[in-house]
Formats: C-alpha cells, structure tokens, sequence
C-alpha cells in the first residue's frame, strides 16, 4: 500500500510542476493582454485561485462553528507564502524587487500586519477575535484593493509584445484548466504524503505542522518557484503576498461575516507573531536591499524552521 501512495505522490508532484509551468507562462500573457503589472495579475488572478483551498476551508469550519481552524489554517498559509516559499525561491535563484512594485508590497505588508496586531489585542483584551463588523470591514478592504491593483499599469507594455484578442482566449483557458490542476494535484500530494507519514507512525501534530501546514500552501509554492525561476517576479511577489492579502481579508473576513472566530489558544498568538515578524523583515529587504538572495532566503528558512518547532512545542504541551 505505502509504495502505490509513493507512486501517486511522485505522479502528483510532476504534474504539479508542469502545471504550475503553464499557469505562469500563460499569466504572463494576460499581464500583457489587459496592460496591467505582473504584481496586479499576481494578486487578482493567481493569488485569489490558489487561496481558494483556504476559502473553502473557512467556509466550512465557520458554518459549523469551528471557526478557529479557518483562522489557524490562514495564519499558518501565511508565514510559509513569506518565510518558506519566497525564503526557497530567493536561496536557490534570487529575488529581484523593483522600486515599481516596493509600494504595493509596503501596503499589503502593513494592512496585513495591522490586521494581525488587532486580532492579537481584541483576543488578548476581550477574548473576542474577529465577528460580523469585522468580518465586513475586511471584505470591503479586500474590494478595496482589488480595485486598486486592476488599475495598475504594466510598465512594460512598450518593452514587450502586445497580446491579441485571439491569443488572450486559449491563454486564459491554459490558465484556468493549469490552475484546476494544480489544486487537484496538490491536494493529492498532501493525501498521500499524511498516509506515508501516518505509516511511518509520526505524531499528528508534527504531521499537521509540516506536511498540511506545507499542503495549504503548495499550489503557491510550485507556482512561484517557477515565476521566480523564469525571473517574473512580480508574478511572485503577487501571489505569494497577494495570497496573504487575500487570507486576511477575504477569506478570514468570509468567516468572520458566518460566525464569530475567538482566538485565545497560545499557538495563534505564536502564529501571528511570527507572521508580523515575517512582514517586517520582508519589508525591510523590499525597501533597503531590494533583492532577496542567497542568505536572505537562507534567513527566511531558518526562522520558518524556528516557527514550526515552536508550533509543535506548544501543541505538545498544550496536549493537542
């Protein structure tokens, strides 16, 4: 059994990567088609597809009033888009940011951040998180934005060349049918890497801290490896912190507005401060270095590895 559920993962993660390929080649192509930057199409197109996963997640657990598992599974997602994802990006092929882009990034960083802060001292003060109020203040930022980053202007429409109508159709079908197929595929690389784990007889709690917590956050994984790979990286960018954007507001917001989320439980207030922490230095390297190379994203992966240690430690003596 333990070697039919390798062969699917193996399976799993080829056609996961080649999909991931043709959602960037063919996002490039839209990025060109409507006239808007690669972070615009980063945020709107792909980071809101592959926070769809999360989406449903909170949906579900709000309706049946297990709120606090949308929030976890949002927190989690969000520190491995920064810390994992562009921490694997920048140490194997570097991470060039534009000046164009620093205050796109500097906007998400900080509303995200100051998201994060409110959640802590509304749990902290009343014990009481996030609810309805809340819940459509945070779709209304998510609308907000989205509106925002359509109207940005690709800067390099007289560099590259313009996409016609007729070419604009299939690439948006590739994209959409790439984009399907990496969440499918993704979902079953996380299947059938908990059954090999569950075989080997890990703990739960380690499996929920790396291969899930991974999970949720492996279509935006394959999808901006590659677009850092082949130097789009606003395409990165958009999505990896467009996702974060995404799960703070739409998402988080979409339980909210079901039902009241209370975060008490120490792991949350870990999560959220590694995730400000994670915006911070992120912000930093945007505004100051300007890249993410080597040793920066050798940074990101040992503080990544810090945070899930600290998971773990606190779900075991938390005894869940």
């Amino acid at each position: 059994m333990v070697f039919v559920e390798i062969a699917t993962l193996i399976i799993s993660l080829v056609i996961l990567a080649k999909s991931a390929s043709v959602v960037i080649k063919n996002a490039e192509k839209l990025s060109r088609f409507f006239g808007i930057s690669q972070i615009a199409v980063g945020f709107l197109l792909i980071s809101v597809s592959t926070s769809l996963p999360e989406l449903s997640v909170s949906v579900i657990s709000s309706s049946l009033g297990e709120g606090a598992i949308s929030a976890g599974n949002v927190f989690g997602s969000n520190i491995a888009n920064i810390l994992l994802i562009l921490g694997i990006g920048a140490f194997f092929y570097g991470l060039k940011i534009r000046k164009t882009e620093l205050k796109d990034i500097a906007i998400i960083l900080v509303l995200t951040t100051i998201i994060s802060v409110y959640i802590i001292f509304n749990s902290i003060i009343t014990n009481r998180a996030l609810g309805l109020f809340e819940g459509i203040v945070l779709l209304l930022m998510f609308g907000a934005y989205a509106f925002y980053i359509s109207r940005k202007k690709s800067i390099e429409l007289n560099s590259t060349k313009t996409v016609s109508k007729k070419e604009a159709m299939p690439a948006f079908l590739f994209f959409t049918g790439s984009m399907i197929l990496v969440l499918i595929s993704s979902g079953f690389v996380v299947s059938s890497a908990v059954k090999i784990a569950e075989t080997l007889h890990l703990a739960k709690s380690v499996i929920g801290a790396t291969i899930i917590a991974l999970g949720t956050s492996l279509p935006e994984l394959s999808i901006d490896l590659q677009a850092i790979r082949k130097k789009h990286y606003g395409l990165a960018l958009g999505d990896a912190i467009g996702s974060n954007m995404t799960n703070m507001t739409l998402v988080l917001g979409t339980a909210s507005v079901i039902n009241n989320i209370t975060v008490t439980l120490p792991v949350f207030i870990a999560a959220l401060l590694f995730a400000i922490i994670a915006n911070i230095i992120l912000f930093y390297a945007s505004a100051v270095d300007k890249q993410l190379d080597k040793k920066g994203g050798g940074l990101f992966l040992a503080i990544y590895l810090i945070y899930i240690i600290t998971i773990i430690f606190l779900q075991i003596i938390g005894g869940s």
